[in-house]
């Protein structure tokens, strides 16, 4: 047989069997190359504290991103995209294993308990990383921006520093000069109560200036370079935009009178689980906030997203002026939400669906349908998987990820009958949600959601219930009323369900 060399065989596309070297044991891809077809091109946008509202295409009018709206109605656009867990390092351990976070042995951010779970002994803090499978084909992914979770593994080409940091002051001597420098204008900077966080304001830059924007330079200069070479290329450009210090140009600010969101209040707060009443609310508490401040808070952080979007224009511009647009799969995600005050809540670390739902849309006409909705909740450990099958990677055997292929081509209309997210306070790096907490899970289907504590250390369940369909805004907790006992069962056995087979 004549020997075929790395370079003829990522032309050929012939990839099966490559991802041995990981040691994952393999099963064939839904949607395997043409022998004569090259893989696909990958371009991954990522966000970071994204979530799904965030974007106009999930139907908010002030939400101002029509190149990202574009791009979702020129391909598949997922309604209820779940991650795994609502913090950066522990969702994007997932994403990239395909595993949960609780078999990848990472819940949280911060310390560990101070009490080991059961939950923990089977965690496997080793699992490989999926994207390894394409530098087996010779394809080696490249990052620009922010990385977290197997950052040796990327190919890295530089990130841009932010000019103010997370208490809303000048960062470094670009930042102070800049402030030195503007007129009068309206910074108006708000803070979080308790740990002072930057979640809103105007600063007194142009947009070319941000930490968005040079970011967006970084990304084109890196494409152009990959786009130069003949070889299939995997390009992830990671922003760190709309997470924390939540800041934008006055040009992206959004009118706050255009934002229809609710307003916490006390009265609804009253109804709500032990945790979020008390540890949540001290954490991050949108009651602590006025309604002028949260105002400021949200114009800034739906104008930090519009601020991608203008990125994301230039990097579509990019791949048309290089011939590269047919080719390339084109992703758009985050890692997690953010709460903007809903619930009395701010920031993370919740499991309501402006956390845990995130934008998520993949694009590529020449081989994905376009204008597709999917309306099924689906799981980020899918996302990766997804991708081996549209390179035509073999998919492996023993990650609970599923490549999404089969729905999204309309092979099959059934799902997982829920999906998953779980958190563990305990490993928190905040002192309020380490006490008298432990590992908080959520169950969701498409009509219902189950919160609660799935954990022998925590003294109760101290559950929230939500009708989804109902209550779409999860403002009535129905876990105390007696005619849902049967409802929470079931949610509960699915709950445990899950819980035994991820340690398999």
């Amino acid at each position: 047989m004549e020997q075929i060399n790395r370079r003829d065989l990522i032309k050929t596309g012939i990839s099966a069997g490559l991802i041995a070297a990981s040691g994952i044991t393999n099963t064939k891809s839904h949607a395997a190359l043409k022998p004569s077809s090259k893989p696909p091109n990958i371009l991954w946008i990522m966000m970071d504290d994204a979530r799904a509202d965030a974007l106009g295409c999930y139907g908010k009018p002030w939400a101002r991103t029509p190149n990202m709206d574009r791009l979702a109605a020129q391909g598949i656009r997922f309604a209820a995209a779940v991650v795994q867990n609502p913090v950066c390092v522990p969702s994007r351990t997932s994403m990239k294993t395909s595993h949960y976070c609780s078999t990848c042995g990472i819940t949280a951010m911060g310390n560990p308990p101070a009490v080991k779970p059961a939950y923990m002994k089977n965690a496997k803090p080793d699992l490989p990383n999926l994207l390894n499978a394409w530098k087996n084909i010779g394809i080696a992914p490249v990052n620009v921006g922010k990385t977290h979770a197997f950052q040796n593994d990327w190919l890295q080409k530089g990130d841009a520093p932010a000019l103010v940091d997370f208490l809303a002051k000048p960062k470094g001597p670009e930042g102070k000069k800049k402030f030195d420098e503007a007129e009068d204008f309206d910074y108006r900077p708000v803070n979080i109560k308790t740990h002072r966080w930057m979640i809103g304001g105007i600063v007194p830059y142009a947009p070319e200036d941000t930490q968005t924007w040079r970011l967006g330079d970084l990304g084109v200069k890196a494409l152009e370079e990959l786009a130069a070479k003949d070889d299939p290329f995997f390009l992830r450009v990671s922003f760190h935009a709309p997470h924390v210090p939540c800041r934008v140009p006055k040009q992206y600010f959004i009118d706050p009178d255009k934002i229809d969101l609710p307003l916490p209040t006390e009265e609804e707060l009253k109804s709500k689980p032990r945790f979020e009443r008390e540890q949540l609310r001290i954490y991050a508490g949108g009651l602590d906030l006025t309604a002028q401040q949260i105002g400021i808070c949200r114009g800034t952080y739906y104008g930090m997203v519009s601020l991608v979007d203008a990125q994301v224009a230039r990097l579509i511009k990019t791949l048309k002026q290089t011939a590269k647009l047919d080719n390339t799969i084109i992703v758009i995600n985050s890692d997690q939400g953010f709460q903007l005050g809903e619930h009395g809540l701010w920031k993370k670390r919740v499991l309501y669906d402006q956390n845990v739902c995130v934008p998520f849309i993949l694009s590529c006409p020449a081989m994905l349908p376009q204008g597709k909705v999917i309306e099924q909740p689906v799981e980020m450990i899918d996302f990766i998987p997804t991708l081996m099958d549209l390179t035509g990677l073999d998919i492996p055997e023993n990650i609970p990820g599923r490549s999404l292929m089969p729905l999204i081509t309309g092979r099959t209309k059934q799902w997982k009958r829920a999906v998953f997210c779980e958190i563990d306070h305990s490993g928190s790096m905040y002192d309020e949600l380490r006490k008298n907490s432990g590992r908080r899970v959520m169950v969701r289907t498409a009509q219902w959601k189950l919160i609660y504590f799935m954990d022998e250390r925590a003294e109760d369940k101290d559950g929230a219930l939500y009708n989804l369909k109902l209550d779409p805004q999860e403002k009535t907790n129905l876990y105390g009323d007696p005619k849902y006992a049967h409802t929470i069962t079931r949610l509960e056995k699915l709950a445990e369900k899950w819980d035994r087979n991820r340690q398999t």
